[in-house]
Protein backbone atom coordinates (compact mmCIF):
# COMPACT_ATOMS: atom_id res chain seq x y z
CA UNK A 1 0.00 0.00 0.00
CA UNK A 2 1.04 3.90 -1.06
CA UNK A 3 -0.09 6.51 0.99
CA UNK A 4 0.34 10.14 -0.71
CA UNK A 5 -0.60 13.47 0.43
CA UNK A 6 -0.16 17.13 -0.51
CA UNK A 7 -0.94 20.75 -0.08
CA UNK A 8 -4.11 20.32 -1.85
CA UNK A 9 -5.52 17.07 -4.15
CA UNK A 10 -7.81 17.73 -6.82
CA UNK A 11 -9.42 14.84 -7.52
CA UNK A 12 -11.47 16.68 -10.44
CA UNK A 13 -14.44 14.28 -9.96
CA UNK A 14 -14.81 16.07 -6.52
CA UNK A 15 -14.15 19.31 -4.53
CA UNK A 16 -10.48 19.80 -3.93
CA UNK A 17 -8.82 18.17 -0.48
CA UNK A 18 -6.68 20.10 1.84
CA UNK A 19 -4.03 17.95 3.29
CA UNK A 20 -5.68 15.14 1.31
CA UNK A 21 -4.56 11.42 1.20
CA UNK A 22 -4.91 9.02 -1.48
CA UNK A 23 -4.02 5.83 -0.88
CA UNK A 24 -2.96 3.04 -3.80
CA UNK A 25 -2.56 -0.54 -3.47
CA UNK A 26 -0.09 -3.14 -5.08
CA UNK A 27 -1.65 -2.24 -8.65
CA UNK A 28 -1.47 1.08 -8.44
CA UNK A 29 -5.40 1.14 -7.97
CA UNK A 30 -7.05 3.90 -5.80
CA UNK A 31 -8.42 2.00 -2.86
CA UNK A 32 -9.54 5.17 -0.64
CA UNK A 33 -9.47 9.42 -0.81
CA UNK A 34 -9.01 10.64 2.92
CA UNK A 35 -10.40 14.32 3.41
CA UNK A 36 -8.61 14.94 6.32
CA UNK A 37 -10.73 18.44 6.57
CA UNK A 38 -7.31 19.89 6.88
CA UNK A 39 -5.96 18.41 10.16
CA UNK A 40 -2.94 15.69 8.77
CA UNK A 41 -1.64 14.15 11.14
CA UNK A 42 1.44 11.82 11.09
CA UNK A 43 1.38 8.80 9.70
CA UNK A 44 3.34 5.69 8.93
CA UNK A 45 4.95 5.38 5.65
CA UNK A 46 2.80 8.94 4.78
CA UNK A 47 4.21 10.44 1.08
CA UNK A 48 4.06 14.53 1.80
CA UNK A 49 4.73 16.69 -1.38
CA UNK A 50 4.29 20.01 -1.30
CA UNK A 51 2.59 21.36 -4.01
CA UNK A 52 -0.74 20.10 -5.71
CA UNK A 53 -1.66 16.05 -7.07
CA UNK A 54 -3.87 16.48 -9.72
CA UNK A 55 -4.90 13.52 -12.25
CA UNK A 56 -1.97 13.29 -15.51
CA UNK A 57 -2.72 15.61 -18.31
CA UNK A 58 -4.75 15.08 -21.45
CA UNK A 59 -3.00 16.77 -24.87
CA UNK A 60 -6.09 17.17 -27.05
CA UNK A 61 -4.11 17.99 -30.13
CA UNK A 62 -0.31 17.64 -31.24
CA UNK A 63 1.28 16.37 -34.43
CA UNK A 64 3.82 14.66 -33.16
CA UNK A 65 5.26 13.41 -36.80
CA UNK A 66 6.08 17.34 -37.00
CA UNK A 67 8.50 16.92 -34.21
CA UNK A 68 11.57 17.11 -36.88
CA UNK A 69 10.49 20.77 -37.39
CA UNK A 70 11.21 22.18 -34.03
CA UNK A 71 12.84 25.70 -34.39
CA UNK A 72 12.68 26.03 -38.32
CA UNK A 73 9.84 27.80 -38.83
CA UNK A 74 9.68 31.74 -38.31
CA UNK A 75 7.54 32.73 -35.33
CA UNK A 76 4.48 35.25 -35.84
CA UNK A 77 4.12 35.12 -39.28
CA UNK A 78 0.60 34.00 -39.59
CA UNK A 79 -0.90 31.10 -40.67
CA UNK A 80 -0.71 31.54 -44.45
CA UNK A 81 2.91 31.80 -44.41
CA UNK A 82 3.20 29.09 -41.69
CA UNK A 83 1.66 26.77 -43.75
CA UNK A 84 3.75 27.79 -46.88
CA UNK A 85 6.71 27.20 -44.87
CA UNK A 86 5.64 24.33 -42.92
CA UNK A 87 5.08 22.86 -47.13
CA UNK A 88 8.70 23.78 -47.59
CA UNK A 89 10.65 22.15 -44.68
CA UNK A 90 8.90 18.72 -44.84
CA UNK A 91 9.78 18.90 -48.55
CA UNK A 92 13.03 18.46 -47.21
CA UNK A 93 14.91 15.31 -47.38
CA UNK A 94 15.21 14.11 -44.11
CA UNK A 95 16.46 10.72 -43.20
CA UNK A 96 13.47 8.67 -41.61
CA UNK A 97 16.15 7.92 -38.63
CA UNK A 98 16.76 11.34 -37.69
CA UNK A 99 12.63 12.12 -37.86
CA UNK A 100 12.15 9.29 -35.23
CA UNK A 101 14.91 10.46 -32.99
CA UNK A 102 12.60 13.55 -32.57
CA UNK A 103 9.33 11.51 -32.08
CA UNK A 104 10.81 9.25 -29.50
CA UNK A 105 12.07 12.79 -27.91
CA UNK A 106 9.03 14.56 -27.86
CA UNK A 107 7.08 11.03 -26.63
CA UNK A 108 9.43 11.20 -24.14
CA UNK A 109 8.86 14.59 -23.19
CA UNK A 110 5.39 14.57 -22.61
CA UNK A 111 6.07 11.71 -20.20
CA UNK A 112 8.30 13.75 -18.25
CA UNK A 113 5.65 16.79 -18.29
CA UNK A 114 2.95 14.57 -17.00
CA UNK A 115 0.77 13.60 -20.18
CA UNK A 116 -0.57 10.46 -20.01
CA UNK A 117 -2.76 10.45 -23.15
CA UNK A 118 -2.72 12.40 -26.90
CA UNK A 119 -4.59 13.24 -29.69
CA UNK A 120 -2.65 13.18 -31.87
CA UNK A 121 -2.38 14.23 -35.94
CA UNK A 122 -1.21 11.23 -37.97
CA UNK A 123 -0.39 11.63 -42.16
CA UNK A 124 2.08 9.28 -42.09
CA UNK A 125 3.17 5.82 -40.58
CA UNK A 126 6.66 6.90 -38.83
CA UNK A 127 5.32 7.70 -35.79
CA UNK A 128 3.12 4.59 -35.42
CA UNK A 129 5.87 2.64 -33.75
CA UNK A 130 7.08 4.70 -30.92
CA UNK A 131 3.63 5.27 -30.13
CA UNK A 132 2.77 1.32 -29.88
CA UNK A 133 5.18 1.13 -27.07
CA UNK A 134 4.91 4.13 -25.38
CA UNK A 135 3.22 4.66 -22.23
CA UNK A 136 1.36 6.92 -23.25
CA UNK A 137 -2.28 6.38 -24.89
CA UNK A 138 -2.96 7.59 -28.54
CA UNK A 139 -6.08 8.69 -30.58
CA UNK A 140 -4.71 8.98 -33.89
CA UNK A 141 -6.35 11.22 -36.48
CA UNK A 142 -5.73 10.39 -39.79
CA UNK A 143 -6.63 13.57 -41.59
CA UNK A 144 -6.86 13.86 -45.18
CA UNK A 145 -7.54 17.11 -47.63
CA UNK A 146 -8.25 18.15 -50.94
CA UNK A 147 -9.97 20.57 -52.68
CA UNK A 148 -10.93 18.79 -55.75
CA UNK A 149 -14.36 17.09 -55.67
CA UNK A 150 -12.91 15.16 -58.83
CA UNK A 151 -10.57 13.25 -56.82
CA UNK A 152 -12.39 12.79 -53.48
CA UNK A 153 -13.03 8.96 -53.92
CA UNK A 154 -9.40 8.35 -54.32
CA UNK A 155 -8.38 10.29 -51.27
CA UNK A 156 -10.92 8.78 -49.23
CA UNK A 157 -10.37 5.42 -50.71
CA UNK A 158 -6.29 5.85 -50.16
CA UNK A 159 -7.09 6.91 -46.50
CA UNK A 160 -9.14 3.55 -45.97
CA UNK A 161 -6.45 1.49 -47.40
CA UNK A 162 -4.09 3.10 -45.23
CA UNK A 163 -6.18 2.93 -42.18
CA UNK A 164 -6.73 -1.03 -43.17
CA UNK A 165 -3.09 -1.54 -42.85
CA UNK A 166 -1.99 0.46 -39.74
CA UNK A 167 -4.29 -0.97 -37.54
CA UNK A 168 -3.88 -4.28 -38.38
CA UNK A 169 -0.08 -3.59 -37.88
CA UNK A 170 -0.34 -1.92 -34.74
CA UNK A 171 -3.30 -3.30 -33.05
CA UNK A 172 -3.13 -1.35 -29.63
CA UNK A 173 -3.50 1.79 -31.80
CA UNK A 174 -6.69 3.48 -31.79
CA UNK A 175 -7.48 5.62 -34.71
CA UNK A 176 -10.33 8.29 -36.54
CA UNK A 177 -9.84 9.73 -40.27
CA UNK A 178 -11.11 13.62 -39.94
CA UNK A 179 -10.45 16.42 -42.22
CA UNK A 180 -7.88 18.58 -41.96
CA UNK A 181 -9.85 22.14 -41.52
CA UNK A 182 -12.73 23.93 -44.08
CA UNK A 183 -10.20 25.58 -46.26
CA UNK A 184 -8.89 22.28 -47.20
CA UNK A 185 -11.59 20.23 -47.64
CA UNK A 186 -13.85 19.79 -50.89
CA UNK A 187 -17.84 18.86 -50.31
CA UNK A 188 -17.65 15.83 -51.72
CA UNK A 189 -14.43 14.34 -49.23
CA UNK A 190 -16.71 15.90 -46.27
CA UNK A 191 -19.65 14.63 -46.84
CA UNK A 192 -17.76 11.10 -47.37
CA UNK A 193 -15.76 11.89 -43.80
CA UNK A 194 -19.19 12.58 -41.97
CA UNK A 195 -21.03 9.10 -43.45
CA UNK A 196 -18.07 7.09 -42.41
CA UNK A 197 -17.70 8.71 -39.13
CA UNK A 198 -21.34 7.75 -38.76
CA UNK A 199 -21.11 4.53 -39.42
CA UNK A 200 -18.07 4.40 -37.49
CA UNK A 201 -18.56 6.30 -34.05
CA UNK A 202 -15.57 8.28 -35.12
CA UNK A 203 -14.21 11.28 -33.28
CA UNK A 204 -13.94 14.16 -35.33
CA UNK A 205 -11.16 16.89 -34.86
CA UNK A 206 -10.69 19.59 -37.65
CA UNK A 207 -8.66 22.89 -36.92
CA UNK A 208 -11.08 25.73 -36.85
CA UNK A 209 -11.09 29.76 -37.37
CA UNK A 210 -6.90 29.72 -36.32
CA UNK A 211 -6.17 32.77 -38.58
CA UNK A 212 -8.59 35.86 -39.21
CA UNK A 213 -7.98 35.26 -42.75
CA UNK A 214 -9.75 32.13 -42.38
CA UNK A 215 -13.20 33.54 -41.64
CA UNK A 216 -12.63 36.52 -44.64
CA UNK A 217 -11.50 33.52 -47.10
CA UNK A 218 -15.67 32.25 -46.48
CA UNK A 219 -16.84 35.44 -46.00
CA UNK A 220 -15.27 37.62 -48.86
CA UNK A 221 -12.82 35.71 -50.59
CA UNK A 222 -9.84 37.39 -49.67
CA UNK A 223 -7.64 37.72 -46.86
CA UNK A 224 -3.90 36.45 -46.12
CA UNK A 225 -4.81 32.96 -46.30
CA UNK A 226 -6.80 33.18 -49.50
CA UNK A 227 -3.45 34.49 -51.21
CA UNK A 228 -1.09 32.22 -49.73
CA UNK A 229 -3.50 29.11 -51.18
CA UNK A 230 -3.40 31.04 -54.54
CA UNK A 231 0.57 30.35 -54.65
CA UNK A 232 0.17 26.58 -53.71
CA UNK A 233 -2.20 26.47 -57.18
CA UNK A 234 -5.15 25.05 -55.69
CA UNK A 235 -8.70 25.21 -57.53
CA UNK A 236 -10.19 27.79 -55.00
CA UNK A 237 -13.15 27.76 -57.18
CA UNK A 238 -15.44 26.21 -53.89
CA UNK A 239 -14.97 29.72 -52.36
CA UNK A 240 -16.93 32.92 -52.95
CA UNK A 241 -18.63 35.75 -51.09
CA UNK A 242 -20.91 33.39 -48.86
CA UNK A 243 -20.65 35.86 -45.91
CA UNK A 244 -20.59 33.43 -43.70
CA UNK A 245 -17.88 32.82 -41.08
CA UNK A 246 -15.78 29.55 -41.12
CA UNK A 247 -18.14 27.54 -38.89
CA UNK A 248 -21.22 28.65 -40.46
CA UNK A 249 -20.03 27.05 -43.85
CA UNK A 250 -18.47 23.63 -42.49
CA UNK A 251 -20.17 23.02 -40.16
CA UNK A 252 -23.22 21.88 -41.75
CA UNK A 253 -21.33 19.75 -43.28
CA UNK A 254 -19.90 17.15 -40.47
CA UNK A 255 -21.50 14.26 -38.33
CA UNK A 256 -23.36 16.17 -35.58
CA UNK A 257 -23.92 12.50 -33.72
CA UNK A 258 -19.81 12.21 -32.63
CA UNK A 259 -17.74 14.04 -30.61
CA UNK A 260 -16.18 17.21 -32.46
CA UNK A 261 -13.08 18.27 -31.57
CA UNK A 262 -13.35 22.17 -32.59
CA UNK A 263 -8.87 23.10 -32.57
CA UNK A 264 -7.29 26.62 -31.85
CA UNK A 265 -10.61 28.81 -32.32
CA UNK A 266 -8.61 31.42 -31.93
CA UNK A 267 -11.06 33.67 -34.00
CA UNK A 268 -14.11 31.93 -32.73
CA UNK A 269 -16.69 34.60 -31.65
CA UNK A 270 -20.15 34.74 -29.80
CA UNK A 271 -22.07 34.90 -32.46
CA UNK A 272 -20.37 31.51 -33.89
CA UNK A 273 -20.77 30.03 -30.55
CA UNK A 274 -24.78 30.72 -30.55
CA UNK A 275 -24.61 29.25 -34.12
CA UNK A 276 -23.62 25.96 -32.79
CA UNK A 277 -25.30 26.09 -29.63
CA UNK A 278 -28.02 23.20 -30.35
CA UNK A 279 -24.58 20.56 -30.30
CA UNK A 280 -22.52 21.67 -27.51
CA UNK A 281 -23.03 19.23 -25.81
CA UNK A 282 -21.06 16.96 -28.07
CA UNK A 283 -18.23 20.01 -28.70
CA UNK A 284 -15.00 20.22 -27.47
CA UNK A 285 -13.03 23.60 -27.77
CA UNK A 286 -9.22 22.28 -27.55
CA UNK A 287 -6.98 25.76 -27.23
CA UNK A 288 -3.49 25.52 -27.89
CA UNK A 289 -2.30 28.81 -26.58
CA UNK A 290 1.40 28.54 -27.29
CA UNK A 291 0.68 27.61 -30.61
CA UNK A 292 -1.64 30.41 -31.64
CA UNK A 293 0.77 33.13 -30.25
CA UNK A 294 3.83 30.93 -31.93
CA UNK A 295 2.00 31.54 -35.80
CA UNK A 296 -0.49 34.94 -35.06
CA UNK A 297 0.43 36.36 -31.98
CA UNK A 298 -3.24 36.18 -30.50
CA UNK A 299 -5.19 34.12 -28.03
CA UNK A 300 -8.99 32.97 -28.13
CA UNK A 301 -11.43 34.87 -26.13
CA UNK A 302 -10.73 32.08 -23.32
CA UNK A 303 -12.90 34.22 -20.84
CA UNK A 304 -16.09 33.91 -23.38
CA UNK A 305 -15.58 30.17 -23.43
CA UNK A 306 -15.22 29.76 -19.87
CA UNK A 307 -17.85 32.27 -19.08
CA UNK A 308 -20.27 30.42 -21.29
CA UNK A 309 -19.35 27.19 -19.82
CA UNK A 310 -18.31 25.26 -22.64
CA UNK A 311 -16.30 21.94 -22.80
CA UNK A 312 -12.76 23.14 -23.57
CA UNK A 313 -9.88 20.73 -23.34
CA UNK A 314 -6.10 21.96 -24.00
CA UNK A 315 -3.60 20.81 -27.01
CA UNK A 316 0.64 21.49 -27.23
CA UNK A 317 0.10 20.93 -30.85
CA UNK A 318 3.12 20.28 -32.87
CA UNK A 319 7.18 21.26 -32.04
CA UNK A 320 6.57 23.19 -35.36
CA UNK A 321 4.69 25.78 -34.01
CA UNK A 322 5.70 25.32 -30.09
CA UNK A 323 8.95 25.22 -28.03
CA UNK A 324 7.91 22.77 -25.66
CA UNK A 325 5.29 19.63 -25.22
CA UNK A 326 4.01 20.57 -21.92
CA UNK A 327 0.19 20.77 -20.81
CA UNK A 328 1.59 22.63 -17.85
CA UNK A 329 3.20 25.63 -20.08
CA UNK A 330 0.16 26.33 -21.42
CA UNK A 331 -2.37 26.58 -18.78
CA UNK A 332 0.31 29.07 -17.40
CA UNK A 333 -0.50 31.04 -20.45
CA UNK A 334 -4.02 31.13 -20.14
CA UNK A 335 -3.68 32.37 -16.36
CA UNK A 336 -1.60 34.95 -16.91
CA UNK A 337 -3.83 36.66 -19.64
CA UNK A 338 -7.07 35.16 -17.50
CA UNK A 339 -6.57 35.60 -14.31
CA UNK A 340 -10.21 35.23 -13.74
CA UNK A 341 -10.25 31.78 -14.66
CA UNK A 342 -9.82 29.66 -11.67
CA UNK A 343 -6.97 26.82 -11.43
CA UNK A 344 -9.55 24.50 -10.74
CA UNK A 345 -11.15 25.08 -14.13
CA UNK A 346 -7.57 24.95 -16.07
CA UNK A 347 -7.29 21.29 -14.07
CA UNK A 348 -10.67 20.14 -15.18
CA UNK A 349 -10.27 21.51 -18.79
CA UNK A 350 -6.14 19.80 -19.07
CA UNK A 351 -7.65 16.74 -17.44
CA UNK A 352 -10.78 15.45 -17.29
CA UNK A 353 -12.52 17.09 -20.35
CA UNK A 354 -9.31 16.54 -22.21
CA UNK A 355 -10.26 12.53 -21.64
CA UNK A 356 -14.13 12.55 -22.11
CA UNK A 357 -12.76 14.46 -25.86
CA UNK A 358 -11.09 11.28 -26.84
CA UNK A 359 -13.43 8.94 -24.57
CA UNK A 360 -11.00 8.52 -22.34
CA UNK A 361 -12.82 9.32 -18.92
CA UNK A 362 -12.76 5.58 -17.73
CA UNK A 363 -9.48 5.18 -17.09
CA UNK A 364 -7.93 9.13 -17.58
CA UNK A 365 -8.57 12.69 -16.16
CA UNK A 366 -9.60 12.32 -12.58
CA UNK A 367 -8.73 10.04 -8.80
CA UNK A 368 -11.29 8.07 -8.44
CA UNK A 369 -11.77 4.69 -6.01
CA UNK A 370 -11.64 1.96 -7.95
CA UNK A 371 -9.65 3.41 -10.79
CA UNK A 372 -6.21 3.29 -11.40
CA UNK A 373 -3.78 6.12 -10.47
CA UNK A 374 -1.60 8.35 -12.86
CA UNK A 375 -0.99 11.19 -10.67
CA UNK A 376 0.78 14.60 -11.61
CA UNK A 377 2.98 16.91 -8.54
CA UNK A 378 2.70 20.70 -9.78
CA UNK A 379 4.91 22.11 -7.65
CA UNK A 380 5.74 25.91 -6.82
CA UNK A 381 2.14 27.10 -6.50
CA UNK A 382 1.01 30.01 -4.84
CA UNK A 383 -1.32 27.86 -2.34
CA UNK A 384 -2.73 30.95 -0.98
CA UNK A 385 -4.27 32.71 -3.96
CA UNK A 386 -4.41 29.16 -5.58
CA UNK A 387 -2.54 30.58 -9.00
CA UNK A 388 0.35 29.05 -10.87
CA UNK A 389 3.66 30.70 -11.23
CA UNK A 390 5.94 31.03 -13.68
CA UNK A 391 7.89 28.78 -12.04
CA UNK A 392 5.51 26.11 -11.33
CA UNK A 393 6.58 22.71 -12.44
CA UNK A 394 5.68 18.87 -12.96
CA UNK A 395 6.91 15.67 -11.43
CA UNK A 396 5.32 12.45 -12.57
CA UNK A 397 4.68 10.92 -9.09
CA UNK A 398 2.75 7.22 -10.38
CA UNK A 399 2.24 6.43 -14.26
Amino acid sequence: MRKISANYIFPISSMPLKNGIIILNDKNKVVKIIDTKGNLKEIENLEFYNGIIAPAFINAHCHLELSFLKNKIKKKQLLGNFILNLIKEKNKNIEKNLKLDFIKKADNEMKKNGIIAVGDISNEEISFPVKSKSKIFYHNFIEIYSLDNSKSDLIFEKAIFFLSKISKKFKNLVFSIVPHSPYSVSDNLFEKIKIFSQKNNNIISIHNQETESENELFFSKSGHLYENLKKLNLDLSKFSKKEKTSIEFFFPKISKKNKILLVHNTFTSEKDINFLKKHLEKIFFVLCPSSNLFIENKLPKIDLFYNKNLNVAIGTDSLASNEKLCILEELKKIQNKFPEIPLENLLKWATINGAKSLNLNENFGQIKVGKRAYLNLIENVDLKNMKLKNASKIKVLNF
